[in-house]
């Protein structure tokens, strides 16, 4: 006979691992793309030289298009973490596991990426 006890217990840490790891991978991805939009794209690098032409890097609209970039990138590594965390038998798949990471590492490399790099335009202007 089926113990209601066992089908509770096998049920409940998959739906609160994969609740984590949700919830984890939200924090990740919301704080990288506010760092991009808040703090990268409108100062950018600390200090620009004072020639002429500037570095791209130094004008915002070469930042934002890499940061559009970006963002498009941290949004598709969100939403198949997020699936894979809902649909995986394991508790933690490995594949959650590298998502998860990836996002971390997105978040303390973004700002380098977005205010140093050189950039482009998304439309000429």
């Amino acid at each position: 006979m089926d113990d209601p006890r066992d089908a509770a217990s096998r049920s409940s840490p998959r739906q609160s691992t994969s609740w984590r790891a949700i919830a984890i991978a939200t924090a990740l991805a919301g704080a990288t793309i506010a760092l991009l939009w808040l703090v990268a794209v409108p100062w950018g690098p600390v200090v620009c030289p004072a020639i002429y032409p500037a570095p791209t890097n130094c004008d915002p609209n070469y930042r934002a298009g890499t940061a559009l970039i970006l963002s498009a990138i941290i949004l598709v590594i969100y939403l198949a973490t997020a699936a894979l965390a809902f649909t995986v038998r394991a508790q933690f798949s490995d594949f959650v596991r590298v998502g998860i990471v990836s996002l971390a590492v997105l978040l303390l490399i973004s700002y380098f990426i977005v205010a140093w790099s050189p950039g482009f335009l998304l439309a000429a202007t």
